[in-house]
């Protein structure tokens, strides 16, 4: 990287580290949530068919496979990221992102199927397919929800030809959609938002059973900050394993001793990445708003015709950054 004299890296420089290492932390994130053992607190608190189910139970009975990362496009004209041909044999589609940014290929970050048991043996486990976003923008310029029914009705539609054909919908598994906002507005923090389809009997008798119908539900988790207390298990684990400001031991400790989650070597390295990267995003921060503080004094300094000395003592900023600032200002400053 491009290093401004005295060897501190320039603006554009930082901006890019830090941009690498939101894309990692993101990978991290999404890693995470992969493994089962997290993934069953998630369905045992947003999924309503796994609740009175242990995370123990679901974690060894309802996860049968390994969960996608990143790899199945949600637009229907969007090529996957691998496409399976025969057996082993695997095909990379290069230039499958080689759009334009507006037409760029959108993955699903995470999708698994899970089963839920039957209370009659004789029946077969009830699939459903569960899809999890991290979402670092809980307020995009759209309304979340919407975008999780689109990711619904996505998973739903290309479940024709696979799960089902012509004149076997009941045989349409049912899909979740769930989103996990680590920075919410302040307002919602802490929050579990459930959007899903019910019946409405306005006159007459149904026979429809709540399956037929029950198919679709977008979940949305607005976490808050690791020493909050919540009613929710989830909120806690998902606050405790988002924290920027937690230690990776005391994540470990946490995760280990309250949910019962094993630190495997694996999990236990991806913890501890996620962790630093978190800190050095967090640092980044903390820089940006110090650096936004003094460029006001600064300015607030030159329009009061401050000697340039005091200017200096004040913000930190050698001669040729405060005259820099005055520059765009329109003003010069006295010595």
């Amino acid at each position: 990287m491009e290093k401004e004299a005295g060897g501190k890296q320039s603006g554009l420089a930082s901006v890019i580290d830090v941009a690498a290492d939101k894309a990692r932390y993101d990978e991290c994130a999404k890693k995470l949530l992969s493994y089962k053992a997290v993934a069953a607190w998630i369905l045992k608190s947003c999924a309503g068919e796994f609740a009175a189910y242990s995370p123990r139970f679901i974690q060894e009975k309802c996860l049968p496979g390994e969960a996608e990362l990143s790899v199945r496009a949600v637009h229907q004209d969007h090529p996957d990221r691998e496409k399976k041909l025969s057996g082993d044999s695997r095909v990379e589609l290069s230039g499958a992102e080689a759009a334009g940014i507006k037409e760029q290929t959108v993955y699903f970050d995470i999708r698994f199927n899970a089963c839920v048991p039957s209370e009659d043996p004789e029946e077969e486990p009830v699939q459903v397919i569960i899809n999890l976003e991290v979402q670092g923008d809980d307020n995009p310029g759209y309304p979340l929800v919407a975008r999780g029914y689109y990711y619904c009705a996505r998973m739903i539609s290309e479940q024709y030809g696979t799960v089902f054909a012509d004149g076997e919908y009941q045989k349409i598994r049912k899909v979740y959609s769930i989103w996990i906002c680590p920075d919410p507005a302040k307002r919602r923090r802490n929050g579990i938002l459930r959007y899903h389809t019910q019946e409405e009997v306005r006159c007459g008798r149904s026979d429809a059973k709540k399956r037929q119908y029950d198919l679709m539900e977008v979940v949305i988790v607005n976490l808050g900050e690791a020493g909050e207390e919540s009613r929710e298990e989830i909120l806690d684990l998902l606050n405790t394993l988002f924290s920027r400001e937690l230690a990776a031991e005391e994540k470990k400790k946490r995760l280990e001793g309250k949910f019962g989650i094993a630190m495997t070597e694996e999990i236990n390295r991806e913890v501890e990445r996620m962790s630093s990267l978190g800190q050095a995003i967090e640092d980044y921060a903390l820089q940006q708003g110090e650096e936004n503080r003094n460029v006001s004094i600064a300015r607030m300094m030159i329009e009061d015709d401050e000697p340039m000395a005091k200017i200096m003592r004040y913000t930190g900023y050698a001669a040729e950054r405060v005259r820099e600032i005055a520059k765009k200002m329109g003003r010069t400053v006295s010595r």
